[in-house]
């Protein structure tokens, strides 16, 4: 029966049973927050990479098992470091704001590359209206 109803009355279905209502809104203006470009300097510490990031007047450090994970980290940490509300969180973090260029990620997965430091700019086509 689900599968039979209209798209749209299935999306409202499922955000109405699952999450609280999120609102494009706030989502843009808790996107808005978040710094346009960051620093991010790196190194290898018994099989973890090891960050020090510098966002928009902030410095902290996260770490991650391997590139992917470190990416996700420094991501998370921007989320958290800059106060996004929990409802609003996975969908910033799934837009992947913060991403490497290709030759930087290629680094980080190099476990020879003991350290090295790259800038980020926040990805603003990663959450285009509609």
């Amino acid at each position: 029966m689900f599968t039979k109803l209209p798209l749209r009355k299935r999306s409202k279905l499922l955000q109405w049973f699952f999450k609280e209502k999120i609102y494009p809104e706030a989502y843009f203006a808790y996107f808005n927050r978040l710094p346009n470009e960051i620093q991010v300097s790196w190194f290898r510490d018994d099989g973890m990479i090891m960050g020090k990031v510098n966002a928009g007047g902030k410095e902290f450090m996260t770490q991650g098992v391997n590139a992917d994970d470190f990416i996700k980290m420094v991501n998370q940490s921007i989320v958290t470091a800059f106060n996004i509300p929990e409802d609003y969180y996975d969908i910033v973090n799934r837009t992947k704001t913060y991403f490497p260029k290709p030759s930087e990620k290629k680094l980080l997965d190099d476990r020879s590359v003991m350290n090295d430091s790259f800038g980020l700019v926040k990805n603003e086509q990663a959450f285009r209206p509609a």
